[in-house]
């Protein structure tokens, strides 16, 4: 998901929706282009400061197990969570599995029920976690604004204003000639609005236009503003913007940073960083703002690294990459196709240390994904692990 959301395979594919983090917003999707160089497997990872072995992070067995589930939402990718002002986590979810776990097999379908879901979580409770899908006849995507099963949106990040709880939607269509994902922009992507406490009435507004970038891949307050972090596809990898907007009236004079000033004109913007992949997330933890991006991954035996790289200010610069993570999921002698790392400052242990999430999307074409019908859950879902935050603000 994200740059914010991934691009992958449609829902008609003999594949499991298969997605990575290429942008559909551009060249093809928000998260994504870069998803389309299959044939650049072997290609160098990117330069890395010689710190980064100081940053090296560990598995989480708790959350990687709170997304083992067999019932409600079983499988997806996304894992995005906004901290609630109440104590929940909402947590968001692209394409995903529903209620369909075989328990004699521990197996799936090949195909997933809906284009998006999501999870409410009191925050240390990892048994009782609420599904939210659609309630309406037909599709059972939470978010959905339109009787056209060829379009769709894929949640990315979001935040909480008093009784409303926004998240920025990449909106896709299916395109009739196919192709190699068999979908694209739909041309502007939306904000939904839920209503807070109860989650139980969602609206929707059209966002502007703004020039190929998806601006979902992360939020963060600072008083009555709101900066919003985006993505756009340069090449395998990407060049961050940012915007920002009033936390009262997040339809209204979005701004952008031109390099030197605020101004609104999206024409104007220039980069204030660059990811390592079309894969992005920005947040902000103890006075900075981290900007995480994973190795170019599309396919098994590809990128395996997630990396960090911090700001004091938001509108950076920021600092050199850090290497945060190696992701340890070998399955018969091949690694993952691998994508958006996420940090979550709302989930800080004890030891100081910050969850963070990735998804994983199979093993192709090295293994096949689906075999007689069925899939491996485990191959499609989100995965955690544990960094000090000492190591990552310290640069």
């Amino acid at each position: 998901m994200r740059g914010g959301i991934a691009i992958g395979r449609s829902a008609d594919s003999p594949v499991r929706g298969m997605r990575s983090i290429c942008n559909p917003r551009t060249g093809l999707s928000a998260l994504r282009t870069a998803c389309f160089f299959f044939g650049l497997g072997g290609l160098a990872g990117p330069a890395i400061s010689a710190r980064a072995q100081a940053l090296a992070g560990h598995p989480d067995e708790q959350f990687t197990a709170f997304f083992q589930r067999t019932n409600g939402w079983t499988a997806g990718d996304g894992a995005i969570s906004i901290p609630l002002s109440d104590g929940r986590v909402l947590w968001l979810f692209g394409d995903s599995h529903l209620d369909d776990i075989d328990p004699k097999t521990g197996t799936m379908p090949c195909l997933f029920q809906t284009r998006n879901a999501g999870l409410l979580q009191q925050t240390n409770d990892f048994r009782n976690a609420q599904t939210l899908v659609g309630k309406k006849p037909g599709s059972r995507s939470w978010f959905k604004n339109s009787t056209n099963n060829d379009e769709w949106f894929w949640p990315v990040c979001g935040f909480q204003s008093g009784d409303i709880v926004y998240v920025y939607l990449s909106a896709l269509r299916k395109t009739p000639q196919g192709g190699m994902w068999g979908f694209k922009s739909a041309g502007h992507d939306f904000w939904a609005k839920i209503n807070f406490p109860e989650f139980d009435r969602i609206s929707y507004s059209e966002l502007p236009s703004f020039n190929g970038i998806t601006f979902g891949n992360g939020f963060v307050k600072e008083g009555d503003t709101i900066y919003a972090f985006g993505g756009k596809q340069n090449g395998i990898a990407a060049d961050v913007f940012v915007a920002r907007f009033m936390a009262t009236t997040p339809d209204q004079a979005w701004k952008f940073w031109n390099g030197k000033d605020w101004e609104l004109n999206v024409t104007n913007v220039a980069p204030i960083a660059h990811g390592a992949s079309t894969s992005l997330h920005v947040c902000k933890v103890n006075g900075k703002y981290l900007l995480t991006s994973s190795a170019f991954s599309v396919a098994c035996d590809q990128g395996k690294d997630s990396f960090v790289s911090a700001s004091s200010s938001a509108t950076g610069p920021f600092g050199s990459r850090q290497r945060i993570y190696t992701i340890p999921d070998l399955y018969q002698g091949h690694m993952p196709f691998f994508y958006f790392p996420i940090l979550h400052p709302e989930f800080i242990n004890a030891n100081g240390e910050i969850l963070a999430t990735y998804s994983i999307n199979g093993y192709q074409p090295c293994i096949s994904a689906c075999i007689n019908g069925r899939a491996i859950p485990d191959h499609y879902r989100p995965k955690a692990f544990r960094v000090r935050l000492e190591g990552i603000t310290a640069y």
